[in-house]
């Protein structure tokens, strides 16, 4: 009699039960977890516990472990939420960046950008004033040494702003320092300068000559740089009376910094008298120049007092160290790329 009371119970058990399996399947949506909660139940909560409902979550865990799986392959798309700072600093590694950090990258960003503007303003400014300066030395010593002395403090503060803009490095051994020149102020006491000095004032109070004509006439002096030793040569042309002489003075050079050289004279010679004095010990003379200013028309130079002289350029610049003459490469005699080599 038992077993007619329990089989009854027990079909109406399973049919429930197989009705909740398949209405769990035909709605995957609605999680493992109320499946799981139906074949606990059963139907209208009839069975809430013992073996019956023991035996029937063991024999239905499989199949809640499928239905997680059908929801998780079902294609429903799932919001993923935010990393935390620390997830994120973690992922970037090294480039991790804060809001802050990037922001202060954009301003210094800004500011460089102000700063290359504001140099590129500066290095245009200073071309202007440079050329400016320039202008105003040019007029100032325009007549030379044989016109009047120019005020030398207005001469020195022009310097200084040109100075300031020297547009050649290394002036002392860059070729663009060969050439030949025009001494247009001296301010300097080499002896050679010195000799000039007298000679010009000899002429200025010299009395005239019966026709009105100059007893002593003194040209302007000229240097020439050279490649090779003797690399300097300073010439003067005299006239007394009508006897015409040429004066050099030649000098070695060497350059021991980029903008420091070492003058030694070498000696001295009269082409119309056909006398050369070379300067030997204990008469030689030697001095340190510092080229301060160096461009394709000017050559400044201090002594080691820092006193200066101005030269202008008389030829041409040239733009290389080699000449072109009916199809033949031939040495240019007043450039190299060597300057102050012996």
């Amino acid at each position: 009699m038992m077993q007619s009371v329990l089989m009854p119970l027990l079909l109406v058990l399973l049919g429930t039960a197989t009705a909740h399996v398949l209405n769990a399947a035909s709605a995957p949506a609605a999680g493992a977890s109320r499946f799981v909660s139906a074949v606990m139940l059963g139907s209208r909560g009839s069975v809430t516990s013992g073996m019956y409902g023991a035996a029937l979550t063991q024999t239905q865990m499989p199949v809640a472990a499928r239905m997680i799986r059908m929801q998780e392959g079902s294609g429903e798309e799932k919001a993923e939420a935010p990393l935390t700072p620390t997830e994120a600093k973690e992922a970037a590694g090294d480039e991790y960046k804060t809001p802050k950090m990037e922001e202060a990258e954009a301003e210094a960003r800004v500011e460089e950008s102000k700063e290359e503007l504001i140099d590129m303003g500066m290095e245009e400014v200073d071309a202007e004033e440079g050329a400016i300066a320039k202008e105003a030395l040019k007029a100032e010593v325009s007549q030379g040494l044989l016109g009047p002395r120019p005020d030398k403090a207005v001469v020195g503060e022009i310097l200084l702003a040109l100075e300031a803009r020297n547009p050649t490095r290394s002036p002392a051994t860059s070729p663009l320092l060969n050439g030949r020149y025009k001494i247009v102020y001296a301010s300097g006491a080499s002896p050679g300068l010195k000799a000039v000095q007298l000679l010009l004032k000899a002429s200025q109070s010299a009395p005239k000559s019966p026709s009105g004509a100059d007893l002593l006439d003194v040209d302007e002096v000229f240097v020439t740089f050279r490649p090779s030793q003797p690399r300097v040569e300073a010439t003067v042309r005299t006239r007394f009376l009508s006897f015409d002489n040429t004066l050099k003075l030649t000098s070695k050079v060497e350059a021991e910094s980029a903008v420091r050289l070492v003058e030694t004279y070498d000696s001295a010679e009269s082409e119309s008298l056909s006398i050369r004095l070379p300067f030997q010990s204990p008469v030689q003379y030697k001095r340190s120049l510092l080229v301060s200013y160096l461009d394709e028309e000017l050559l400044v130079v201090r002594d080691a007092l820092g006193r200066p002289d101005v030269l202008m350029r008389v030829d041409d610049v040239q733009t290389g160290p080699t000449t072109v003459v009916d199809e033949e490469i031939i040495e240019d005699p007043l450039y190299d790329s060597a300057p102050g080599a012996s």
